[in-house]
This record gives structure tokens, C-alpha cells and sequence, in this order.
């Protein structure tokens, strides 16, 4: 028998890191390093962080699920069951910020549907797969299993063109060995390799959870385009529309995104083309040319950036802005073995763009 696996995203997955300012590096310890940059981590860090701005929670009358962009007409991606039979829909993004959303299409054969939140209009989504991937290929399940969210787990195609029908008809799935379970369902299933979303997570096996499932996304691309551009909205009789908040700042969100920020800045350093930090600043902003030069001078032919610990120290929310006084310890590793550190402090603006995700403006040093 099948769970049908609802889902719910909220705080979805730490992206992007930065510094600012310039400051000379201390001295480099005289100790031989024993913890080089995990290759692995750093990827699949990489992949969440992508991710994380195009995903959202979904709340109905009857149930919590997840969904994601999926293109630049503000639509959300999700399963049937999330919802279908719905009166409203509310939207949330990693940040807390609450939209509005309607559908537009939806298959109750097949468990898809697609929900518009004008609000996200122009916004870009994840890049997608169109071509059909092999067994082996590597994957990484984004969801919120069981409650727990920002969670992401790791695994490779073990079969593809599986079939199940019960209460939905599922053809021509990835199975992956990548843990899914309830809660999962809805969120994107990433190609590990290139970042793009290969299929929707969606079922798993009562009798052998190890193993979950996931429709393919090019097999659906003709049917979701169809929707987008052809949109059949339910009756304004039959909805409700949500009372949803309007943009806030929360102090505990504010947190986690500057320490995500932080989390990603050594891969960066470690790779100047790795800028996966620019989704977090505000573009053409004073923060991005002092991110990008930080990022120069820390990045020193040779050395290797192993870790970082950051820290939030303060928090003011005043009006349209917000100010965080934060820093971070880097650690790393030259090519000799000689392992150093850098203490990075600075005072970030972080604003609310037009998409509901904050971004920073202005760094100052501390």
C-alpha cells in the first residue's frame, strides 16, 4: 500500500554567504591540517541553497503541502492531493512571507496541479531537466519529512519507468533510494550533478520506505505548459480568499538566513566562480561590490577554506529594514599544511524584495 505523502516546506534551505569589506588575514598557525573541504557536502550544499527561494509551504482547509516554482509566471508546482477539493490557499516562503494562490490546472489521475501566486510573477525558477535521466544518476530529495523541516537527502536513480495506480495513476516514475517519507512529498528532486530538478517527490511504499518515487518532470512538460498558458481558475463562488500577512521581518528568521549566508561564503572563497551568494543580495547594491571584494581577497592561491562558525549578535527591525550585527569564524588550510583563521564581523540592511525574500543592501564593518 502507498502513503501518499503530504508536505510541508516552510524554512527551506540555506543559501548564500558573503563578506564585505577587506581585512588582512592573521597569521597562519604552524599545524598541519586533517580536515580538507568535503568535496560531497560542498555540493549538495550548493544544490539546497539554489533551491531554497523557490519553495514554499501550502496550506488549505484540509491540508499542509509544499510545491516550487515553476516558471516565471508565478506558478507552484505541487501534488493533486495538496490541493485538490480546496477553498483556499496560502503560500509561504522560506522567509515567512505569506502569498496568495490559485489553481489553474490540475490532474486528479495523474496527482499534479499548478497554483498561481501573482505576487511571484517574474520571479525565475529552477532549472529543469528536460531529458530523461539513467539509472545511477545522483539525487538529492528536498522536503520536510515527518514534520522536520529544510531537510535534504542524498541518493541515486535506481530504476526508472515504474508504474503504480491505486488512488492515482503514477506512470514512467524515477525510483530513488534518495529517503523520502511522509512529508517529502511535492518538494523538488534535484540532479545532483547539475543542480537542475529532475521530478516531483511523491510516493512511497508502505513496505519499503528505503525506497521512494518521483514523477518526471520533462514527461509532464506539455501538460503543465497547457495549464500555464491556458489557465482555468476555480469559480470565485467556490474560494475563499486567505487573510495573509502582509511582508514582516521575524527575528528568528532574520537569524537563519544571515547564518545561511555565512554557511555557503567558504565555497566561494574556495571558487570565485561559485557566486551562489548573489541571490541573497540586492542587485546593483553596495552590498554586492562588497561581498565580491571580499571574496577576492580572501581567496589566496593555495589556501583552502575547511570551515566556518557564525555567530548573529544583535537584532533591530525598524520599519522597511532590518539590521543584523553578525560574524563568522573562517577556518583554512595552505598548501604547506599550515591551518590559519579569519574573524569576520560586519552590520548587515536586510530589506524585502518585490518576491517576498529578504536580501541584503548594505554591509558595514564592525
Amino acid at each position: 500500500m502507498m502513503h501518499w505523502l503530504m508536505i510541508f516546506l516552510s524554512a527551506m534551505i540555506l543559501a548564500a554567504c558573503g563578506g564585505t569589506d577587506t581585512e588582512a588575514p592573521p597569521a597562519a598557525e604552524t599545524e598541519q591540517a586533517d580536515s580538507p573541504v568535503d568535496t560531497a557536502a560542498q555540493e549538495k550544499a550548493v544544490m539546497i541553497a539554489n533551491a531554497k527561494t523557490h519553495v514554499y509551504t501550502i496550506y488549505t482547509d484540509f491540508e499542509q503541502g509544499s510545491g516550487f516554482l515553476y516558471n516565471d509566471q508565478g506558478d507552484i508546482l505541487t501534488n493533486a492531493h495538496v490541493v485538490r477539493d480546496a477553498t483556499f490557499i496560502a503560500l509561504v516562503n522560506s522567509d515567512g512571507q505569506e502569498f496568495a494562490g490559485k489553481v489553474i490546472g490540475i490532474s486528479l489521475d495523474e496527482d499534479l496541479a499548478l497554483v498561481r501566486v501573482e505576487d511571484l510573477a517574474g520571479k525565475e525558477p529552477l532549472e529543469q531537466e528536460m531529458e530523461p535521466v539513467d539509472i545511477g544518476t545522483p539525487v538529492i530529495a528536498i522536503g520536510s519529512p515527518e514534520n522536520e523541516a529544510n531537510t535534504a537527502t542524498e541518493g541515486e536513480i535506481t530504476d526508472t519507468g515504474v508504474d503504480f495506480s491505486e488512488m492515482f495513476v503514477y506512470t514512467d516514475l524515477y525510483e530513488m533510494n534518495a529517503l523520502i517519507k511522509q512529508g517529502s512529498s511535492g518538494g523538488p528532486l534535484l540532479d545532483a550533478s547539475t543542480g537542475k530538478v529532475l521530478g516531483i517527490n511523491s510516493v512511497m511504499l508502505e513496505d519499503n520506505p528505503e525506497i521512494g518515487y518521483a514523477i518526471p518532470l520533462y514527461l509532464k512538460k506539455e501538460m503543465l505548459d497547457s495549464w500555464a498558458n491556458n489557465p482555468e481558475p476555480f469559480p470565485e463562488s467556490q474560494l475563499v480568499e486567505p487573510s495573509v500577512k502582509d511582508a514582516y521581518f521575524d527575528e528568528a528568521l532574520l537569524e537563519s538566513f544571515i547564518e545561511a549566508y555565512y554557511d555557503l561564503l567558504p565555497y566561494s572563497m574556495n571558487d570565485e566562480q561559485l557566486n551562489y551568494y548573489s541571490s541573497y543580495l540586492v542587485p546593483g547594491s553596495q552590498a554586492v561590490e562588497e561581498v565580491d571584494s571580499v571574496i577576492q581577497e580572501y581567496s589566496t592561491e593555495g589556501r583552502v577554506y575547511d570551515s566556518v562558525v557564525p555567530e548573529v549578535t544583535s537584532v533591530e527591525i525598524e520599519g522597511d529594514a532590518a539590521y543584523v550585527e553578525a560574524g563568522a569564524v573562517f577556518n583554512y588550510h595552505e598548501a604547506n599544511g599550515e591551518t590559519g583563521t579569519i574573524d569576520h564581523r560586519r552590520r548587515y540592511t536586510v530589506v524585502i524584495d518585490e518576491y517576498g525574500d529578504y536580501q541584503i543592501e548594505y554591509v558595514e564593518e564592525r
